[in-house]
């Protein structure tokens, strides 16, 4: 078991959930508590408090993420499910942040990456990709998270803080960094969709606690650089530091804030963690479309040559259902136009972050199977003032009785992100789906576009 530290440490906590309103030094003998707008005090870095705004314009917990379902059963499963899903907070998005530590100078970082040395790992699965371990210590070999902060035990893919004493001969280098830092490494940083929802809004919570110079490292991954860069060209320009796996960093001149969710989802967490990446991504790019005629419909489709892990609608079922969308626009008078989006343009080429941006922020309905190109649901404007104001979201996914499609059942984006000001709504596939292939009930989506549509003139 992994010792208390000897020398002094500071754990920040949140004591509500809005506001960073104190910060608990522990050291060997005793408490000492220092409020956030004090003077920085003994050399320690001084949190500033997360943003608080007031866009609880409508609450998106159960049952406003609306399945369409004519079983009973099975709606009543999709909400037990989320429930569970969001730690039993069904009626709340602002969950307890995370627990975060700010380590003294001298401190390390590192996370590991297992694949080539797996022989000689207590855990040979970590791949800095989808399993991630990483370890924090401070100069002294005091661990960021010991075995005494953790609910799970190292195997467990929820935990990713583990004892550098184990892996830290995994390093191939060292780096040092001088100032404050904040350093974090989320789940498939590799990944668009997981970059957006499983990592960025950590790294957002990050920095709006910590002091405007700190500087981040974060993992070194072609996508993350891309998003980052453009969410935020200054940011990545000038205060990051991209980190490989198996690279140990070690701050210096400065302390290093570490921050240990309860899941690699981070969606659990809901407005705590995506409200700071909603204000983020609006400083940079803040557009605004009222007007119907500049607002598009999103039908997204995964018959594309960058598709990966299946849920591709059968061919001419997707012309059935663009169809039924088509005839609803008309039906409701919806003047917006109706864009199929695949990721890609006509000649296969992933289309430029500013195109894929430009077409969600247009967005007031967003339709199609659950996978990456949805996350892009992120793009959408943020802060909504009246209910009908929130973009609509229509996902299709896998339910209980089509595990063959996706498993978990039910692993829709409303539970991912539901920190988003998105009105929610879930058709499931049809059972004769398989894992490449799907269908969904024709009937039961055409219904769904009638409860969406039909209370709302565009």
């Amino acid at each position: 078991m992994t010792r208390r530290p000897n020398t002094a440490r500071m754990r920040c906590v949140l004591l509500t959930t809005i506001f960073v309103i104190g910060c608990i030094t522990i050291h060997e003998r005793g408490v000492k508590r220092y409020l956030m707008h004090d003077a920085a005090k003994d050399g320690e870095l001084q949190m500033k408090p997360t943003y608080f705004d007031k866009e609880h314009v409508c609450a998106n917990a159960l049952p406003y993420a609306k399945m369409h379902d004519p079983r009973e059963e099975e709606v009543a499963v999709f909400r037990d499910v989320h429930i569970e899903r969001a730690g039993g907070m069904a009626d709340s998005f602002d969950k307890v942040p995370p627990e975060y530590v700010a380590l003294p100078p001298g401190s390390n970082v590192a996370c590991w990456d297992c694949s080539s040395r797996s022989g000689e790992c207590m855990n040979p699965t970590i791949n800095a990709r989808n399993v991630v371990k990483c370890s924090g210590w401070t100069s002294g070999g005091d661990e960021a998270f010991g075995d005494d902060d953790e609910d799970y035990w190292e195997g467990d893919p929820r935990r990713i803080w583990v004892s550098y004493k184990e892996y830290e001969f995994l390093g191939t280098k060292r780096t040092v960094i001088h100032g404050d830092a904040a350093a974090f490494f989320g789940f498939f940083p590799t990944n668009f969709g997981h970059c957006l929802h499983d990592n960025f809004p950590m790294v957002a919570f990050l920095r709006s606690i910590v002091p405007e110079h700190t500087k981040f490292i974060l993992p070194n991954t072609e996508m993350y650089k891309k998003l980052l860069t453009f969410i935020d060209p200054s940011f990545v320009e000038n205060r990051v530091y991209f980190f490989d796996a198996n690279e140990i960093v070690t701050v210096e001149g400065g302390t290093l804030t570490v921050a240990k969710a309860d899941s690699l989802i981070v969606g659990e967490y809901g407005n705590t963690l995506f409200r700071p990446l909603r204000h983020w991504i609006f400083e940079n790019h803040p557009e605004h479309y009222t007007q119907p005629e500049d607002k598009v419909i999103v039908f997204h489709t995964r018959n594309s040559a960058h598709t990966e892990h299946g849920r591709v609608l059968e061919p001419q079922h997707e012309q059935d259902i663009l169809a039924l969308i088509r005839a609803a626009m008309e039906k409701y008078n919806r003047k917006e136009e109706l864009v199929i989006f695949s990721g890609q343009d006509g000649a296969g080429n992933i289309l430029p972050l500013e195109e894929q941006f430009d077409t969600f922020r247009r967005a007031s309905t967003i339709i199609g199977p659950h996978g990456s190109g949805l996350a892009n649901n992120i793009w959408t404007y943020p802060f909504p003032t009246e209910c009908n104001e929130r973009v609509q979201m229509l996902e299709f996914m896998a339910g209980s009785d089509t595990p063959q499609v996706q498993h978990p059942p039910f692993n829709g984006y409303y539970w991912v992100m539901r920190g988003m000001p998105i009105d929610w709504h879930q058709v499931l596939y049809a059972a004769n789906s398989t894992r490449y292939t799907t269908w969904i009930n024709l009937e039961v989506f055409k219904e769904a576009l009638d409860d969406m549509w039909g209370s709302t003139i565009a």
